[in-house]
């Protein structure tokens, strides 16, 4: 539902904080700092769309009905009148990197993830499992997870627990386009921002195999120059199931989770000059920790409270704007194992303080610098209390010489006590009729290591290593991007990264696992990623394909978990009153390595999704869904000892208030 796209200038360039109304429904919003926008407004064609930005003139937008835009504004020179405009006049193509959460992903496991090209979701048995994703094969550490601007990474271990965020507090995701520049430590696979656009009023229920249950609602209030979304809600789930392991069949038990969120946002426009933005997000997750199938905990549980929350003051400028951030996330984790006499807690926070300014100082030539301040804290009861506080600033250049030909160098400092690093990053792109846009990049990253990876005390099957290094990596890229036919698109892209002092927690000859630095490790990925030309309008497919190379210098093997192939294939379909979704996601052979320090080669997989969802003809505002994740019943564990369940049927109702 809704339109979502970009806004452009006159040179396209993205051009950020443009608001966007829908007169008829009187709802507006406000694009991100790289022009995306999406309004969840039913928005039919005659409608009228109106855009408008302090320094270039407002655009009326006649809709043809068409749901995905790139709109083009004028910089005002003088006071101008409004320009109206026909739909089809824009090109229509959305770019690569944003990926649309589908009525499907909102009842399913996280696996609009599985979307991202080169992406690897990992998982730990269930809803209540732990879940993160890395990039091109590389650890979770490397990726960061960002939501409306606030940094989703636990100090504590370095990953974002994707379970703990409710799917409905987002509703776009893409890939930053210089990671390492904008994010620092921690970043040098990527970052992967989770939008939230909710900006509608409605009611959500659900229910499914393995006890699942769930409810969300969300309220909007619209006003001239305010908006405020809320949105809260919770489900349930038993999650026990029976699975197979060694050729046995047993029952996964201690696997149920009960989750409740809150959310808010606000968006306020104080002048024509001047956006306040602000959001909270807050979950209470409270599970049962089944642990591995050889060392089952059957009566361990977590309790975690996780609070994010942001505030940013954009002052818009003739030729950029000015930005200052202020965000938080803290979460409060308790832990406890009866059997095993364990009784933790671990209270760990990160505040980041951040300023932007952007500006053109000619048509050609465009600055963006940062400054950030940025402080970690725990107190735990296993490692005890620690801080680490670092700085950061940065400088960008972007230089278009041709409307066809531009390019970008970035550098960034970061310093802390006891620790300095230098990141640079140089990009460039071509854009040569006929054969499309080539773009190249090359640079550098780092990280740090964790709280755990420094301080975890020594037990009986594991301790931490306060003497680790620094993370180093380097990288380079190229692509081919081409458009082609009705809305066709395909992309070549390889990728290559080299890493330095990699940390890795593995088992010695003691049994114990400990963090180390591996002395070199090397990761290739090509990836063709493809949109198909629209020959059924109400039919759309896209996908990707890849390959992934990595090798331990130091023993010459692959690193584990890593599949060498992945692909992902999405079908949708809308006829009248029925939306289709197909989701085919396939995963490629793998290996680890067995409590027994053997290698054991995993099977691949193919894990299809599919989701239906009927809007009631005599209540245009009543929709019903159904969906199935693991139509096949295959057997999709990313670690054998935390199996997943197999097929699972979900059913819902959905009312828009």
């Amino acid at each position: 539902m809704g339109v979502s796209g970009f806004v452009l200038n006159e040179n396209l360039e993205n051009l950020p904080y443009a608001t966007i109304s829908h007169p008829k429904s009187k709802s507006w919003v406000i694009a991100d700092e790289e022009g995306r926008f999406l309004l969840q407004a039913e928005v039919n064609s005659g409608d009228s769309l109106i855009f408008h930005r302090f320094g270039y003139q407002k655009t009326i937008l006649i809709s043809s009905g068409e749901k995905q835009l790139k709109i083009f504004l004028q910089r005002e020179a003088i006071p101008m009148d409004s320009i109206e405009v026909e739909g089809q006049n824009f090109p229509n193509n959305a770019p690569w990197e944003i990926i649309h959460i589908t009525e499907t992903d909102q009842m399913s496991s996280l696996g609009m993830f599985q979307r991202v090209p080169g992406s690897l979701l990992k998982t730990y048995g269930g809803r209540a499992g732990i879940s993160s994703v890395g990039l091109d094969g590389g650890q979770s550490e490397h990726t960061k997870i960002v939501l409306d601007g606030i940094d989703l990474t636990s100090p504590q271990n370095g990953q974002t627990d994707l379970s703990e965020i409710p799917l409905v507090f987002f509703q776009q995701m893409y890939q930053s386009r210089y990671p390492s520049i904008d994010y620092g430590s921690g970043s040098m696979d990527g970052v992967i921002h989770l939008s939230p656009w909710f900006n509608r009023s409605y009611l959500n229920v659900a229910t499914g195999m393995f006890g699942f249950k769930s409810i969300s609602t969300g309220y909007r209030l619209a006003f001239p120059n305010t908006a405020v979304q809320l949105i809260g809600g919770g489900f349930t789930s038993v999650e026990d199931y029976a699975f197979s392991f060694n050729d046995s069949t047993y029952n996964r038990k201690n696997n149920g989770i009960d989750q409740s969120f809150l959310g808010g946002r606000i968006q306020y426009l104080h002048s024509k000059k001047t956006i306040i933005k602000s959001s909270l997000f807050l979950t209470r997750s409270d599970r049962g920790a089944a642990g591995a199938v050889s060392y089952p905990s059957p009566n361990a549980n977590r309790t975690n409270t996780l609070i994010l929350g942001n505030a940013t003051i954009i002052r818009l400028l003739n030729s950029g704007h000015i930005s200052i951030q202020a965000s938080r996330r803290g979460n409060d984790e308790h832990f406890s194992d009866p059997d095993f006499s364990i009784n933790s807690r671990h209270e760990v926070s990160s505040h980041r303080l951040k300023m932007n300014w952007n500006q053109h100082f000619l048509d050609y030539l465009e600055a963006i610098t940062s400054l950030e301040f940025y402080d970690e804290n725990i107190n735990s009861s296993d490692i005890g209390d620690h801080n680490r506080s670092t700085s950061a600033a940065s400088v960008s250049l972007v230089y278009n010489v041709t409307p066809r030909f531009a390019f970008r160098p970035s550098i960034r400092g970061d310093w802390g006590e006891s620790f300095s690093a230098t990141t640079t990053d140089f990009n460039v792109q071509f854009d040569i009729p006929i054969l499309g846009k080539i773009r190249g990049r090359m640079g550098n990253g780092f990280r740090l290591p964790t709280f755990n990876d420094m301080y975890w005390p020594k037990e009986a099957y594991s301790v931490g290593n306060p003497n680790l290094n620094t993370e180093k990596s380097d990288y380079y890229s190229i692509g081919l991007q081409r458009s082609f036919l009705n809305k066709g698109q395909i992309e070549f892209e390889w990728r290559e990264k080299n890493t330095n002092n990699l940390i890795t927690w593995t088992v010695g000859n003691d049994y114990k696992w400990s963090p180390i630095n591996l002395n070199e490790v090397l990761r290739k990925s090509f990836i063709v990623s493809f949109s198909l030309p629209v020959i059924l309008k109400k039919l759309s497919v896209s996908g990707y394909l890849t390959q992934t190379m990595t090798e331990d210098i130091s023993t010459g093997k692959d690193l584990p978990y890593t599949p060498e192939n992945t692909g992902n294939l999405l079908l949708q379909y809308s006829q009248e009153n029925v939306l289709l979704n197909i989701q085919i996601y396939f995963n490629g052979k793998r290996y680890y390595t067995g409590y027994d320090l053997i290698d054991i080669e995993l099977d691949p997989f193919m894990d299809v999704t599919l989701g239906l969802h009927y809007k009631v003809p005599m209540f245009n505002n009543l929709r019903m869904h159904v969906t199935i994740d693991n139509l096949l019943d295959s057997e999709t564990s990313f670690f054998p000892e935390y199996p997943e369940p197999g097929l699972r049927v979900n059913g819902g109702m959905s009312i828009q208030l």
